[in-house]
């Protein structure tokens, strides 16, 4: 049996939680996308994973960053969690061509609520050079923008 390039991608974010002590049970699993229910000592969450395999560089060459786009499936889906208050995480990989250069950005239930105002459909995450947090701009460029910590596992 092949692997697919998912299975690197939502492979990686498993062990980077296995080997901090969480442990999944899988809930939903296609190409596009996973989502697992995760039991802690501290919390319950549901995390709904989405990946990218490249970003782009920015204008000035000293940032990058990576487009999700959402089907519809998977905008219902999500707004069904929040509205049924499943602690939902939204985890992005964002991918490298060198593929341990490829980071994750972790957001809670009310950074996606404000990414996905306005009727968007997809989020544009991006991280400038040694800074230490992602931003995603929720109009108006980085100056008006959420930043995700780089360092966040879960919630």
């Amino acid at each position: 049996m092949k692997f697919k390039e998912a299975d690197f991608y939502y492979g990686a974010v498993l062990s980077l939680l296995f080997n901090n002590g969480i442990d999944p049970a899988l809930v939903e699993s296609s190409n596009s996308r996973q989502i697992y229910d995760f039991t802690t000592d501290n919390v319950d969450f549901r995390l709904f994973i989405k990946y990218r395999t490249r970003g782009r560089l920015g204008k000035k060459d000293n940032y990058r960053s990576w487009q999700f786009t959402f089907s519809k499936e998977d905008l219902d889906e999500i707004f069904r969690y929040l509205d049924e208050k499943y602690n939902l995480l939204l985890a992005l990989v964002c991918g490298e061509e060198k593929l341990h250069e490829s980071e994750y950005a972790v957001l809670n239930s009310e950074e996606i609520k404000q990414c996905f105002g306005n009727n968007k459909t997809s989020i544009t995450i991006s991280r400038i050079k040694g800074e230490k947090a992602f931003r995603i701009s929720i109009g108006g460029g980085r100056s008006k923008s959420i930043k995700i910590p780089s360092n966040r596992l879960t919630v």
